[in-house]
C-alpha cells in the first residue's frame, strides 16, 4: 500500500487529479466533426447506479425500503429493463451509443476472457458516435462524474470533462451538482458505486436494515463454494449491507432531483446486476470462471440476477412500460425528446413509441471472465447461448420467472432471434489503458487479481 491509500482523502484528490491530466491527453486525439443539432435543447441527466438489481428495488415488491426516493420520482418506470451487458465496461458505452457492445467494440477480441489476469478488453471503436459527442457538437457541456473508473476508461474521453473519485454517493452528488450549477445547456453522466463491492454502507442504514457486524460484509466471502460454517449468516448479512448500500444512494439522489429544472431530461438505471448465489451449480455447467468464483459479483454470466435493471426515464413522450426494453434505448430515447436532427445508426427503440415494435430482439452480451455469453429475450422466453462451447439453455420465464428450471437447447424462435444479429468479428478501438494506481482500485473492486 502507498502512503497516499493510507490516507483516502488525499488519495482520491491525487487520483482525481491523475484522471484529469489523463483525460486532456486522451482528448487530444478526439475528433469529432459530425454537425449535429437539436430542436429542443434542454438540460440531460443520466444516473448510473452501479450493480443494482431489478428485484432489489422496493418501487418493483422488493420488501426492504431501499428506493423511498426513486419509488416517488416523477419519471417513466420500466421494471422490465435489460441490460446489454453483464458488467460495466461494455454496458455503459452500450448506454450512451445506443449499440449492443458487438456493434460499438467495447469487448474482448480474445475467447475465454479473462480480466482477472489484466486482459483487457479494446475501447469502443472511436467512429461509434455517443450522446457526449453529439450534444457537445450541439453545443452542451458535457462532464462525467463517477466512482467507478471502469466507467471512464471505457468512455471517459467522450466528455468535455471528468471526475473519477472512488468515494460514496453523497460526495459524488454534491460534486455533480456543483458541476451543474450555472450552466444553461449541461449533459452529465453520474455514476455512483455504493451496491458495487467492497460497498459503501452508511452507517444510518446499518441499523435501518439490521446489518449484523460479520467479517467481510463489504466484500465477499464463500465464492469458490457455498459449502462451510456460516454461509447462511453470512449470505444474509451480505444482501441486507447490499441493501443498506442501495438506501444510500437512493438518500443521496433525492438532492440531485431537488435542484434539476422542471424540462431536464432525467434517466436513471443500473449498468448491470449483482449475483447473490443465486445460481452456483448452473453457473458451474454453463462457464468455468478462470478466478474459481461462482454466483457472486457480476461479469461472468448473463442469468436474470446480472441482466435485469431497472430503468426510469422523465423525457416529454414517455409512459412506463411493462415490456421488456433495453438500456440500449436511452440514447435513441433522450435524442427524440431533445428534438435531434439527423439520422443515427443504433440499436436502441425511442421509448416515446411501441416497445413492442423493435427492429432487434433484446439482446445481452459480454462477459468479462471465461467464455463469452450471449442471451436472448422472445416473449416470455430467455436464451442463452455460449457459442465457443455450444452450450445453450432455454427458460420459461412465465412459469420460471428466476430461472431456475433451465432446459437443454433452443427452440426455433429463440435461435431466430439470435440469427437477427451479425455478431462478425469484433473490432473496437485500442486497447484500455489502466496505470498502476487505477490497476489498485480494480482490484479492491474485485475485477483483477
Amino acid at each position: 500500500m502507498s502512503v497516499l491509500q493510507r490516507f483516502p482523502r488525499l488519495n482520491n484528490l491525487w487520483m482525481d487529479a491523475k484522471h484529469r491530466i489523463s483525460h486532456r491527453l486522451a482528448r487530444r486525439e478526439q475528433s469529432f466533426s459530425r454537425e449535429f443539432s437539436i430542436d429542443d435543447p434542454r438540460p440531460v441527466v443520466v444516473v448510473v447506479i452501479d450493480s443494482l438489481r431489478v428485484d432489489h428495488v422496493s418501487e418493483f415488491g422488493y420488501e426492504r425500503p431501499t428506493t423511498p426516493t426513486l419509488d416517488g420520482v416523477d419519471a417513466a418506470a420500466f421494471p422490465n429493463a435489460k441490460a446489454p451487458a453483464p458488467w460495466t465496461f461494455p454496458s455503459v458505452p452500450s448506454i450512451l451509443s445506443g449499440r449492443y457492445p458487438h456493434n460499438h467494440g467495447g469487448c474482448f477480441d480474445t475467447d475465454p476472457r479473462d480480466l482477472s489476469s489484466e486482459q483487457f478488453p479494446n475501447k469502443p471503436a472511436p467512429e461509434v458516435p455517443m450522446l457526449p459527442d453529439l450534444l457537445s457538437a450541439a453545443g452542451y457541456e458535457t462532464a462525467m462524474v463517477t466512482a467507478i473508473p471502469m466507467a471512464e476508461r471505457a468512455v471517459g474521453d467522450r466528455f468535455d470533462t471528468v471526475s473519477v473519485k472512488y468515494t460514496d454517493a453523497e460526495e459524488r452528488v454534491e460534486t455533480a451538482i456543483d458541476w451543474l450549477r450555472g450552466r444553461d445547456q449541461p449533459f452529465l453522466h453520474l455514476q455512483l458505486g455504493d451496491p458495487h463491492a467492497p460497498l459503501d454502507i452508511p452507517d444510518r442504514h446499518r441499523e435501518t436494515f439490521d446489518v449484523p457486524d460479520i467479517e467481510g460484509v463489504e466484500d465477499w466471502r464463500f465464492r469458490e463454494t457455498t459449502d462451510g460454517e456460516g454461509f447462511e449468516a453470512y449470505r444474509d448479512a451480505r444482501t441486507r449491507a447490499y441493501d443498506a448500500s442501495i438506501r444510500g444512494s437512493d438518500d443521496a439522489l433525492g438532492g440531485l432531483f431537488g435542484v434539476l429544472p422542471d424540462d431536464a431530461v432525467v434517466v436513471v438505471c443500473s449498468d448491470h446486476g449483482e449475483a447473490l448465489w443465486d445460481h452456483p451449480e448452473l453457473e458451474r455447467e454453463l462457464n468455468e470462471d478462470p478466478r474459481g468464483y461462482y454466483a457472486t459479483d457480476h461479469g461472468h454470466s448473463v442469468l436474470g440476477e446480472l441482466t435485469d435493471v431497472p430503468l426510469w426515464i422523465r423525457a416529454p413522450g414517455v409512459c412506463g412500460d411493462t415490456e421488456k426494453v433495453s438500456l440500449i434505448d436511452i440514447a435513441p430515447t433522450v435524442l427524440t425528446a431533445i428534438g435531434a436532427k439527423g439520422t443515427l445508426e443504433v440499436d436502441g427503440t425511442p421509448l416515446q413509441g411501441d416497445t413492442r415494435q423493435r427492429p432487434l430482439p433484446v439482446l445481452s452480451e459480454e462477459t468479462g471472465y471465461g467464455y463469452n455469453q450471449r442471451a436472448v429475450w422472445v416473449g416470455d422466453e430467455k436464451g442463452v447461448s455460449i457459442p465457443e462451447t455450444g452450450q445453450e439453455r432455454r427458460f420459461d420465464l412465465n412459469e420460471d420467472p428466476c430461472e431456475l428450471d433451465p432446459r437443454k437447447g433452443l427452440n426455433s424462435s429463440l435461435k431466430s432471434a439470435f440469427l437477427k444479429f451479425d455478431f462478425g468479428e469484433e473490432s473496437g478501438g485500442k486497447k484500455m489503458e489502466v496505470d498502476d494506481a487505477t490497476k489498485d482500485r480494480l482490484e479492491e473492486l474485485g475485477y483483477l487479481e
